[in-house]
């Protein structure tokens, strides 16, 4: 006789507690490194992004997890306990996102490098919806969107292997990331990623300053002339045509700061 759902239900969830229990340390262990890998792809350019589905990212964090789990799950501790093993998830989703957003930040970086660009060519106000969905100025959605699809293109998901692999070294797995250390870090890339974008936008920032002093001594030679119906469109064309030549040396730095990011996330701090 054929057993009815509701047995066949509960006979498989009989064995799938009887086998949690059976493993229950090594079932936590793969659980906390699938949490770290899944906070950190939450931020991974590419992979991160809001436009990209949630099934993808998923099955990119299950197959990442597949890799790691042999190298690391040697060298840990397994819990023993249920609220042990909560507590190794939880600091896992806090070294994992620590990871990311050490790797996002760049973005931030080009997108705030996008604004300091658009605001010098005097087109800030033209505003469109960005790669995360969120409002930018053309100008910064061109540089992010080309930015990304360097990044993936140059093989970042790949590398981030190696990055998180590294990282257990001085984050070990379960253990909480100093909160002293953490707020130094983060503001450490904060600023690196505000130097980079001022650095990154330098030339556009220098053009608008001679533009301002160009357009100052026009009014004070001829005052009954609107200069800004002409200086305008000179500055805007002017700027366009700067950043199709400058574009490739901006993205060509940009890529150049991702990998001293995954250079110092591998080294791990001083």
């Amino acid at each position: 006789m054929w057993a009815s759902p509701d047995g066949a239900a509960m006979d498989l969830f009989t064995s799938i507690s009887a086998l949690a229990n059976s493993n229950f340390s090594q079932i936590a262990v793969i659980a906390a490194i699938f949490t770290r890998i899944s906070a950190f792809i939450f931020f991974l350019p590419g992979l991160g992004e809001q436009t990209i589905s949630m099934r993808v990212r998923l099955m990119a964090a299950l197959a990442i997890t597949a890799v790691i789990v042999p190298a690391v799950i040697g060298r840990v501790t397994p819990p023993e306990t249920v609220s042990a093993a909560a507590l190794m998830i939880a600091a896992e989703a806090v070294a994992g996102a620590l990871i990311g957003f050490s790797i996002r930040i760049t973005i931030f970086a080009m997108q705030t490098a996008g604004s300091i660009i658009s605001q010098s060519l005097s087109l800030a106000q033209l505003f469109n919806s960005g790669i995360d969905q969120q409002p930018e100025t053309q100008v910064s959605m061109l540089l992010t969107f080309a930015a990304i699809v360097l990044a993936v293109t140059s093989g970042l998901h790949f590398q981030s292997i190696s990055v998180l692999i590294m990282t257990y070294q001085y984050m070990p797995l379960g253990v909480f990331p100093g909160a002293g250390e953490t707020g130094e870090w983060a503001s450490e890339r904060t600023a690196l990623s505000f130097a980079a974008a001022v650095s990154l936008a330098l030339p556009f920032v220098a053009l608008g300053f001679v533009y301002n002093m160009a357009i100052g001594a026009a009014n004070r030679a001829m005052p009954q002339l609107m200069v800004a119906f002409v200086g305008i469109p000179v500055i805007t064309l002017m700027g366009l045509i700067l950043l199709a030549l400058s574009a490739p040396v901006i993205l060509d730095a940009w890529i150049s700061m991702v990998d001293d990011t995954l250079l110092t996330l591998m080294e791990g701090p001083p």
